[in-house]
């Protein structure tokens, strides 16, 4: 065997596929999509379980502040931890409809 042969055939190859990425050319790569609007996606995402976990935890530790001071022992934890649990709902519904917009703005009407 000769030294030749696995060049001739690298070039081969490089040929083909130099010829399959001009026929190709015109279609994007699969991997290559949208990640601007992936990583847009993904960011709203991780913001509206964020703003869910955050309401939830910071209602229940409250609520256990409020027992440890009154002597209520789980009832304030408990109803704090239901109104957190409303409040992180209500961010979400807020997130995805867009609600969250400074008080008194008000977007143009489409007329």
């Amino acid at each position: 065997m000769s030294d030749d042969r696995p060049q001739d055939a690298l070039a081969r190859l490089s040929e083909r596929l130099d010829k399959a990425r001009a026929q190709d050319g015109a279609r994007p790569a699969a991997g290559g999509g949208d990640t601007a609007g992936q990583q847009q996606a993904l960011g709203i995402g991780f913001r509206i379980g964020i703003e869910f976990v955050v309401a939830i935890i910071v209602a229940t530790g409250l609520g256990w502040a409020f027992d440890r001071v009154l002597g209520t022992r789980p009832f304030a934890m408990i109803v704090m931890f239901f109104l957190g649990v409303a409040a992180g709902m209500l961010n979400v519904y807020r997130a995805i409809t867009g609600q969250s917009a400074a008080v008194g703005f008000r977007r143009p009407s489409g007329k």
